[in-house]
């Protein structure tokens, strides 16, 4: 498998070859591209859509796990301009997601898995009635198609079928560019439909209206 071609293989294999290409890159290069990528973010993404709502924003982000892209830039990005962070949880039933509130390192926690996530000793809850601005979505590969391969879990569609239908929040994929396939990725009809894809080598806009 390549970057240009995901091949006929079926998700597990596409996960465990995508996978492979993540864990080969050295502990620098992801530091160096999670950096880069984080500005394409917040340049590309964040403050147009700031600049068009004319208030701070609600930034979904995660806690990096083994050699995934890190959004730690894009946090303190919030905590630096008066925005506000929020990060998923596993709910305790394993039925879902909830969103809480972070605002530095120490915020987080590992859990299942070791998957750092929001402490909720130390976090608050988002309101059930606050709808987020933007999603960053973690993945195993993506396509240009707006494509997404997950990790098998389904958490983040049921999060957006949660949060529900409306121009926001901008649900955007966050990856290094060498995750990024140029053929389409196997699609079931339940899957997350992405506006965007963000990597350090810049933005892919899906959606026909952008920030």
């Amino acid at each position: 498998m390549s970057a240009r071609e995901p091949g006929g293989a079926g998700k597990p294999a596409l996960r465990k070859a995508m996978a492979a290409r993540r864990d080969a890159l050295t502990p620098d290069e992801r530091q160096a591209l999670s950096r880069r990528l984080c500005d394409v973010v917040v340049a590309q993404a964040l403050e147009p859509l700031c600049l068009t709502l004319g208030r701070p924003l609600t930034v979904v982000l995660y806690g990096a796990f083994r050699s995934e892209a890190d959004p730690a830039g894009v946090l303190a990005w919030c905590v630096a301009g008066g925005h506000r962070a929020v990060a998923p949880r596993i709910r305790d039933d394993g039925g879902g997601m909830d969103l809480r509130i972070v605002s530095s390192p120490t915020d987080w926690r590992p859990e299942r898995y070791g998957v750092p996530s929001p402490d909720p000793l130390r976090t608050e809850p988002l309101a059930k009635d606050e709808r987020p601005d933007a999603v960053l979505v973690p993945g195993m590969a993506f396509d240009r198609q707006g494509g997404r391969l997950g990790y098998g879990g389904g958490y983040y569609d049921r999060l957006a079928e949660a949060i529900g239908p409306g121009r926001l929040p901008y649900w955007i994929g966050f990856a290094y560019a060498l995750q990024l396939c140029d053929e389409a990725l196997p699609k079931e009809a339940h899957d997350l439909a992405l506006h965007g894809v963000a990597t350090d080598e810049g933005l892919i806009w899906f959606a026909k209206e952008g920030p």
